[in-house]
Order: C-alpha cells, then sequence, then structure tokens
C-alpha cells in the first residue's frame, strides 16, 4: 500500500488509475531497466503475476529482457518508452 501511495505522489496524485502492466511501464520509464523482484515490490505484486505481466508487455514489443543468470533485466522498447510517456501525461492531466 505504501508503494501506491509513492507512484501516486510521482505522478501527481493518480497512479491508484493505472493497471498493472501501466504502473509497470511506467516505473521503469522513471527507472529505467529493472529485474523483476524490483518491479514486483514496487507495484505490489508477486513476483510470478510481475513474470507473467512481463511476457505479455514483452509480446506487446513494449518491454526487451536481458538475462544475466539467475537475473533478468528488463526495460523500455522505444514503443515501450512512447506509450510510457504517454501514460504518464495522461495521468498528470486527470482532473477530479
Amino acid at each position: 500500500m505504501v508503494y501506491y501511495q509513492k507512484i501516486g505522489r510521482n505522478i501527481n496524485g493518480f497512479g491508484m488509475f493505472l493497471t498493472v502492466k501501466q504502473k509497470i511501464l511506467v516505473i521503469l520509464l522513471e527507472k529505467g531497466p529493472l529485474q523483476n523482484s524490483q518491479i514486483a515490490k514496487r507495484v505490489g505484486i508477486t513476483e510470478q503475476w510481475c513474470s507473467e505481466t512481463i511476457n505479455a508487455l514483452h509480446a506487446e514489443g513494449l518491454i526487451e529482457s536481458q538475462i544475466i543468470t539467475p537475473r533478468r533485466i528488463n526495460k523500455l522498447t522505444d514503443k515501450g518508452v512512447e506509450v510510457a510517456k504517454r501514460l504518464k501525461e495522461i495521468s498528470e492531466n486527470l482532473i477530479w
């Protein structure tokens, strides 16, 4: 719960409106390449859920991964950067 509040502050209080996929994209935009365990901790999900979501984002061409045994390092593709920037911009412009 604490991390959701952190994300919310980072993107002007609207982190709670982002899906898990969207949060992962914004986190990678803000923090750069991260391991699955680091992403899972920041989003507040299990590593298994994170891995499945990373696989889906990879299949969509938004994330690329490099495996450096035993770690998997994830970073945004060019397409992922564009999507993450738009998500962040939209979330910053939400009005109550």
